[in-house]
């Protein structure tokens, strides 16, 4: 939204760019900072009630956005935006999915992220094409009716009820039950893993420009291949979606951190030549890809179905602190170190990743033995 509308607003609320971006900041820390209670709502009321909330809380910090009239009622548009996020993003929709189908929503998962990673495609031209008509303002008031019209009533209505309560409790007692420890050990290992992992990738996605140019390619060629890797991306996912049941989340997560990690060797250890910087874009594409899917599938193989909600929303207190800040440090080894400092941070990053991936394979296998 704001990579189209970011100019207009600044210039209307006479505000610098940094301040109009820090909307997403703080966006993103409340939704992180709210993660644990969220997993409790989840918990005691089921998503669909979240989701509603989410829903209204989007309408309403859309409006205050709307009628923002200088950078005080602006941020405060963003706090609302960030309780909005909490409840109506993604962990709140997947553990809809997952109340409804149990422990085989990995494929319908998948699906989900599909058309989700599809979105930027579809409303950054309807945001450009919506701000032309009705400006900045009526385009924010735009999207706050379409919470309210649409996805309020798809949410009232339209969504399955939530399972009957016997029925999630004969899903538990068929779940595996490990010991505290041995939960509290694999929540650990879980929650660094995906965390060091998404701190890697989208501390580097937004620098992929700068990264590219840096390491030898014309300004050009570097914009078009960073606008390529959210196609490769949503490529990857839709190639895990077409394995279904065969897939693997472990297996795909250590394809997806291999990808990565292979694709920053390319950078590292070949020349600067347009062959490279493809195989670079490809594979860290399809690898940024595959391992978004296994971020929110994993905890669905290590956690029993009831639970899915309230430990996924407790790893999204670091995932998303790590996510806010990512860029920020990856930014600072890119000017103090140069392409070659960033990357070799990225790659023992993705490595510590790996290692951790394999802690949590093995502890989830004993718990199953």
């Amino acid at each position: 939204m704001l990579a189209i509308l970011a100019p207009r607003i600044g210039n209307e609320l006479a505000i610098g760019n940094e301040i109009v971006f820090a909307g997403l900041t703080i966006m993103m820390l409340i939704s992180a900072l709210c993660g644990p209670l969220l997993g409790r709502m989840l918990v005691r009321r089921g998503a669909a009630p979240v989701l509603v909330t989410g829903s209204v809380l989007f309408a309403a910090g859309f409006a205050v956005l709307a009628f923002s009239g200088g950078v005080t009622s602006y941020l405060f548009g963003w706090a609302v935006m960030g309780l909005a996020a909490t409840c109506g993003l993604t962990t709140a929709a997947h553990t809809a999915v997952v109340e409804r189908v149990g422990a085989e929503s990995g494929r319908l998962l998948t699906l989900l992220m599909l058309f989700t990673g599809l979105s930027g495609a579809v409303f950054l031209p309807v945001t450009a094409l919506a701000e032309q008509y009705f400006g900045w303002r009526g385009t924010l008031v735009l999207y706050a009716c379409l919470q309210i019209f649409v996805l309020l009533p798809l949410y009232l209505f339209v969504l399955p009820g939530r399972p009957a309560r016997k029925e999630v409790t004969r899903q538990k007692a068929d779940a595996l039950s490990p010991s505290p420890a041995d939960t509290r050990r694999a929540f650990l290992l879980l929650a660094a893993m995906t965390t060091i992992s998404a701190f890697t990738t989208f501390g580097l996605s937004p620098l992929l420009p700068l990264l590219l140019v840096q390491a030898g390619a014309t300004q050009s060629f570097a914009v078009q291949l960073a606008s390529a890797r959210s196609l490769l991306a949503i490529t990857a996912r839709g190639l895990d979606f077409l394995l279904g049941k065969r897939g693997n989340p472990f297996v795909t997560a250590a394809i997806g951190l291999c990808l990565l990690f292979l694709s920053l060797l390319l950078l590292l250890g070949f020349a600067p030549a347009m062959p490279s910087f493809i195989a670079f874009i490809v594979f860290f594409g399809f690898g940024a890809g595959v391992l978004t899917v296994s971020r929110a599938v994993l905890p669905l193989a290590v956690f029993s179905p009831e639970d899915y909600g309230l430990q996924a929303a407790r790893i999204s207190l670091p995932q998303n602190l790590a996510i806010a800040v990512a860029p920020v440090i990856f930014t600072l080894a890119l000017d103090r170190g140069g392409v070659a400092a960033m990357l070799g941070i990225a790659a023992v990053l993705i490595g510590i990743s790996f290692l951790l991936l394999i802690a949590l394979w093995r502890t989830v296998r004993q718990q199953g033995s």
